[in-house]
């Protein structure tokens, strides 16, 4: 496993090989520590890369040309050492190849890539993902599960931009989306409270360019996610745990529907990847 820095006048960055997982990101300034430091008392990651799938499977579990494979909840990436391929003053490239072990579980030729990119107070983040077989069509998602400090819960709120209506996918006490319940919401502005994640995670399906806010007021920061055309937005902190942290998530997919017949290609929101093609998608992290 390596640690990565990236640096200049803003920010420090750091970043570990191992799930190629944003690890630190500091002020320069004055020190300040914008990102959740994996306390395991409440949750034991920072910004976890969820690949080949984001969310749960129903039954941790799906099915391709009639054969049954076991995945565990947002996948193997986040758990596995990526190559360092290039590193930069400020920027940084990772790599996860396929292998016979993952073939066991996710039956695809897949190369990820994960480009970590620093200037000024910005960082952007792409994902790279290549089906390298040359006959067989790719099934698969990937998404960002970054956490953030929160202080103080009752001094911080999200602020959505653009202020539209989306459609909000409930989920069961197995994180399994509730398709048949949802509902159409405008996102404006959100108080973060304990219990705006009484019923779990929220998700909404969003299209086009998106922005959320972090709005930490009672120490003057401001922490704003923003993404083009990745269909979801996850926002999590674990309930009824007090964790002083909330995760703002981008996602290119999503959990399963609790009524899916579990094939993978018919899987709701999922990408397909032609043979040869790349799939890229990224997100920014502005420190304001």
């Amino acid at each position: 496993m390596a640690m990565i820095e990236l640096k200049n006048q803003f920010l420090k960055v750091k970043i570990s090989s191992f799930g190629a997982e944003l690890t630190s990101i500091q002020s320069i300034n004055d020190q300040y520590e914008y990102l959740w430091q994996a306390d395991p008392s409440y949750w034991n990651r920072h910004a976890p890369i969820l690949f080949p799938i984001v969310g749960k499977l129903k039954n941790d579990q799906f099915i391709y040309h009639d054969t049954r494979y076991q995945l565990s909840q947002h996948g193997f990436a986040r758990d596995l050492n990526f190559q360092v391929i290039e590193v930069e003053a400020q920027k940084a490239v990772f790599e996860l190849r396929y292998t016979l072990n993952s073939l066991s579980v996710f039956p695809f030729k897949f190369s990820l890539k994960v480009i970590y990119r620093l200037k000024d107070n910005e960082i952007t983040v792409s994902y790279q993902v290549a089906n390298l077989s040359n006959d067989e069509m790719m099934y698969f998602s990937i998404g960002a599960h970054p956490a953030f400090n929160v202080p103080n819960f009752e001094s911080a709120k999200l602020c959505f931009s653009p202020q539209a209506e989306v459609t909000q996918i409930p989920v069961t006490d197995e994180v399994l989306l509730r398709l048949d319940e949802t509902s159409k919401v405008i996102l404006t502005e959100l108080p973060l409270s304990r219990d705006l994640f009484k019923d779990g995670v929220l998700v909404y399906e969003t299209s086009g360019r998106n922005s959320v806010i972090l709005e930490l007021t009672d120490i003057n920061k401001k922490i704003e996610v923003s993404y083009d055309n990745m269909n979801y937005l996850g926002l999590w902190s674990p309930y009824p745990k007090e964790a002083p942290f909330v995760c703002i998530e981008p996602w290119c997919g999503v959990a399963d529907d609790q009524f899916s017949n579990g094939k993978l290609n018919e899987k709701y929101g999922i990408n397909r990847l032609k043979p040869t093609e790349l799939f890229e998608k990224n997100y920014k992290l502005s420190f304001l």
